[in-house]
């Protein structure tokens, strides 16, 4: 497909998506892109597919987040596991008026993010390289978030152990999930409460431009996460928690 119709593509994709994006969004995105392909080659920062597949399948369906946010302005989101940038880095260059910290503990990723951030010229967002098991005890990042961002981490208990613990109370985490996340809900709900959080809505959509479906859970936090989560690195996925196994007053 020819550079330019795929870029139309991209903006045609976007709108269906919910998203408008104009010309100048639409630049940066396909510069990303562009940078994204050529230093896939050596650092295997995606899977290697068809460029319409990559644009499709990482940079679109990262902006189906986006509807999802609050319209309001300076908020503020961590992106928990965003390896090549998947959903924050998009998220971000959509929504330009809100700060953005994209959690990576792969520091050769977290490299490429901050190269990124400097070719495009973009404020207020950060690489932030650590475990969110560990960086979500800090002070300064515990607690301080209007939105978490999460995709393709872990199963969807394991996430929100690693993603409550750094939402404020009325914040919300938006987790990216395929289309067999059913159960994953059913399992996950004592789980929540425990956290904190409580199921706000389960948006379900086709990816534009295919027939992949998406499911995308959207949780509240309204209550403070136990101080004991998450649990020292490597726990959560190794020991997903269940609420029967929890000790009540935890």
């Amino acid at each position: 497909m020819m550079v330019k119709a795929l870029e139309s593509r991209l903006v045609e994709w976007c709108r269906e998506a919910g998203v408008e994006i104009d010309c100048g969004t639409a630049g940066m995105l396909w510069r990303y892109f562009c940078e994204l392909s050529r230093r896939n080659k050596k650092m295997n920062l995606v899977s290697r597919q068809p460029d319409s597949v990559i644009l499709r399948k990482h940079f679109v369906d990262s902006v189906t987040c986006v509807p999802l946010l609050p319209g309001r302005t300076g908020l503020k989101l961590i992106d928990i596991g965003s390896g090549a940038g998947f959903p924050g880095m998009v998220i971000k260059i959509v929504r330009n008026d809100i700060t953005v910290d994209l959690l990576e503990s792969v520091r050769k990723r977290c490299g490429f993010l901050e190269e990124i951030i400097s070719i495009l010229g973009l404020s207020g967002v950060s690489a932030v390289h650590g475990r969110a098991e560990e960086i979500a005890h800090l002070d300064e990042f515990r607690g301080g978030y209007d939105i978490v961002t999460c995709r393709a981490v872990s199963s969807l208990v394991t996430d929100l152990e690693y993603g409550l613990p750094f939402l404020r109370v009325g914040g919300l985490m938006i987790v990216q999930k395929g289309r067999g996340a059913g159960k994953e809900l059913g399992d996950a709900d004592g789980v929540m409460r425990i956290l904190g959080g409580r199921l706000k809505e389960v948006k379900k959509l086709v990816l534009p431009g295919g027939r992949e479906k998406r499911t995308i859970p959207v949780i509240m936090k309204e209550s403070l996460t136990p101080p004991v989560y998450p649990r020292r690195s490597g726990i959560p996925a190794r020991r997903p928690l269940r609420a029967e196994n929890v000790p009540r007053g935890t």
